[in-house]
């Protein structure tokens, strides 16, 4: 009688195999990595789905903050603190490990005593690190003591005309946006700076028009593509498609890496804040490999009749 059961179980254990590969991978299509995060408070890790725009949060985020977002070494991903540390988030938990000291200065809560070269943003290009400072630096980061390394001081990226997140007198606030990633083989950053009346909820004046760059891994020089979005905070590449988040109006937009144009998406959750870092979710490669071996393994065994 049990082997009988096992043989009539056995076909619908393929299917099931089969369906659930095939869910897995559908599932890491329409979900990327964020980082968020306010001016003060802790940031949030998590993941949003491009088809829904849901945002699901991922363990008790940090302290400190979080800015810009990569993949690193064993599966983890990077990120910069408020405080210029580099932190290496698993993705499963959320949960970070402080790696250790970019070097760069930090600026946890700012003001304009933040200086020049205090870190800004962090992504990730054909397995190296990159991350800038305010004044539009390039460095290269040590994944594995955080240690950040000038790369450029002549980028062609615009320096800040502010510091970022800092008050004006009229209670007006100085907004920066930059996402930096890598797609097709490329390095791209997008930038842009903004003045924002938090009373009226609307953007005062745009100081840094938004543009899309082109960047030499190599040398670091930017070249301009095109204008684009103002307020993108993340974005990355799934599957061929830069998805690109766009914190002034909290939506996913699709960006053509060729001339700066964007693409409406889906809205996302407000409750995933304000986007500063996006990654993909790996594919399940691994897990679809173990479970052709599985389906071959299953067929042989009817074949064989048990």
């Amino acid at each position: 009688m049990r082997a009988v059961l096992s043989m009539l179980t056995q076909p619908k254990l393929v299917v099931s195999t089969a369906f659930v590969l095939c869910a897995a991978s559908a599932r890491a299509d329409s979900l990327v990595y964020v980082i968020s995060g306010a001016l003060t408070g802790s940031g949030q890790f998590g993941t949003v789905d491009l088809t829904t725009g849901t945002f699901t949060q991922i363990g008790p985020g940090e302290p400190d903050g979080y800015f810009g977002l990569a993949p690193g070494p064993n599966g983890s991903l990077l990120s910069l603190t408020y405080a210029s540390n580099l932190d290496s988030i698993n993705p499963a938990t959320g949960v970070p490990t402080r790696v250790g000291p970019t070097g760069l200065p930090g600026c946890v809560i700012p003001t304009p005593s933040c200086g020049p070269t205090t870190a800004f943003s962090l992504g990730g290009f054909a397995g190296t690190i990159y991350a800038t400072d305010i004044q539009s630096n390039l460095y290269t980061v040590n994944p594995l003591t955080g240690a950040a390394t000038l790369l450029s001081q002549h980028t062609g990226l615009p320096a800040s005309p502010f510091v970022p997140g800092s008050q004006n007198l009229d209670g007006t606030l100085n907004f920066v946006d930059e996402a930096i990633w890598g797609s097709g083989g490329k390095l791209y950053i997008t930038y842009d700076a903004w003045i924002f009346d938090p009373t009226t909820g609307q953007n005062v004046k745009t100081v840094v028009a938004p543009e899309l760059y082109q960047v030499d891994p190599t040398t670091g020089l930017a070249i301009a593509i095109g204008h684009t979005n103002l307020g993108i905070g993340g974005a990355t590449d799934v599957n061929g498609t830069t998805y690109a988040f766009n914190d002034v109006t909290n939506q996913v937009v699709s960006l053509d890496l060729t001339n700066g144009n964007t693409s409406f998406v889906t809205d996302f959750d407000p409750a995933a804040g304000v986007i500063q870092g996006a990654a993909p979710v790996p594919e399940p490669a691994s897990v679809a490999l173990a479970g052709i071996g599985l389906f071959i393994v299953v067929v042989g065994v009817l074949r064989r009749g048990c």
